[in-house]
């Protein structure tokens, strides 16, 4: 019987595996644990690259390029705090968060040093939590108008009770996450707050947002609804992320089955890009006039990817983490040793998509553990940035 016992268990064993590959095992050996990745130095690539830090520059989770304005967006936090409070991965000290989020305005085109000249935008008449008028920064997009930037960001603020104002156990509720709506005129010191967006039952684990303008935008629930617990941590693998829509009529949800759904961003061809942490793809939707998503492609890039982001030139960009064992680590101990990093190039042609490796940091010399990159088509720079980093860089391409 002995035999006959092991076959079965083996063949059980066996079966098993073959059904959990596809589904999870995959995706958790060759994306996120990078078996068989061979990364490359930074010194392979036609680029030269260098740190840009100061006051304010440094835990920038996410960049928007204003191409009207010639101004570079970013959302920035401090990054000893990012280690206490980031919802998103369930760091729920409040008590450590930062009290410094900060949106900065920096003109590419000015150069100072080694930098460009920059600007941290004050907030005036923003409520925060508690009437403090602060925020807690993860993911920012927006619009170009006639005289003005529309900006979006996800506002992961702590929770508290509406009575007492005291913080509630993080630990049970999770973050008390909103979308926030600015508007910003032309080299202002300050932005103008337009509208909060509080959908509690829908924003729930909100990571970054894309709009086209016109008042409606999408944005991704990273961990779909679960906030806290073993639902949270167990997300990625169930694939149980989602994606809302919001307009002036309210939110909704309108997809879901995604491991870790992060920056998401329309393409030139007016479609929604969905890049997922867990599963190494794009997803392809082409939005419905009711705000409905259907799928209609997907683009395999087997690197946990995070926030993407559009060129002028229509092409997408987005950063990878290579070893992700690495970059969890870092997020502990964001002062030391730089992770490695990736950057992407994805480009539609007449017989689909192609996606090119343009920058890869396997040393962690001059890269940010890279969130956001930002691909300035009249300039031929690349700015990256990274969520706990204590700076960002920009790349150049070498003199021949």
């Amino acid at each position: 019987m002995a035999p006959i016992t092991l076959f079965v268990l083996t063949g059980g064993v066996a079966l098993l595996g073959a059904v959990l590959w596809p589904i999870i095992l995959r995706d958790l050996v060759i994306v996120n644990l990078g078996l068989g990745r061979k990364l490359q130095p930074i010194s392979d690539f036609p680029y030269e690259c260098r740190k840009i830090a100061g006051p304010g520059l440094e835990a920038c989770e996410d960049m928007w390029l204003s191409e009207k304005t010639r101004q570079l967006f970013l959302a920035c936090s401090k990054s000893l705090s990012r280690k206490e409070w980031m919802p998103n991965i369930k760091r729920l000290n409040a008590s450590g968060r930062s009290l410094e989020d900060k949106i900065v305005a920096m003109s590419i085109d000015v150069p100072v040093g080694v930098g460009y000249e920059y600007r941290v935008l004050e907030t005036p008449g923003f409520p925060g939590v508690n009437g403090d008028g602060r925020m807690h920064l993860v993911g920012l997009t927006g619009v170009d108008r006639d005289d003005h930037v529309e900006l979006y960001l996800v506002n992961n603020k702590p929770s508290v009770d509406t009575i007492t104002g005291k913080f509630l156990n993080q630990e049970e509720t999770g973050a008390n996450s909103t979308i926030e709506h600015f508007r910003v005129y032309t080299d202002a010191e300050e932005v103008q707050f337009v509208q909060t967006f509080h959908e509690p039952h829908i924003i729930t684990t909100p990571n970054n947002i894309a709009t086209r303008g016109g008042g409606s935008f999408y944005f991704t629930n990273d961990h779909g609804p679960h906030k806290t617990g073993y639902r949270h941590d167990f997300s990625p693998l169930i694939k149980d992320g989602n994606v809302g829509y919001c307009n002036e009529g309210g939110c909704r949800q309108v997809e879901s089955g995604i491991g870790f759904p992060n920056g998401l961003s329309f393409g030139a061809d007016a479609l929604l890009y969905i890049p997922s942490s867990f599963s190494g793809d794009v997803r392809v939707y082409r939005p419905q006039k009711d705000g409905g998503l259907e799928q209609i492609d997907t683009i395999p890039l087997p690197y946990p990817l995070d926030n993407l982001s559009l060129d002028a030139d229509g092409d997408l960009w987005v950063p990878g983490l290579p070893d992700i064992s690495r970059s969890l680590a870092a997020f502990s101990n964001p002062l030391g040793p730089t992770p490695p990093a990736s950057v992407f190039r994805i480009q539609k042609g007449t017989d689909g998509y192609s996606v090119d490796k343009v920058l890869e940091d396997s040393e962690g010399r001059v890269l940010p553990a890279a969130t956001a990159v930002v691909h300035d088509v009249k300039s031929g720079r690349i700015f990256v940035s990274g969520v706990f980093s204590p700076f960002i860089s920009v790349c150049e391409r070498k003199r021949v």
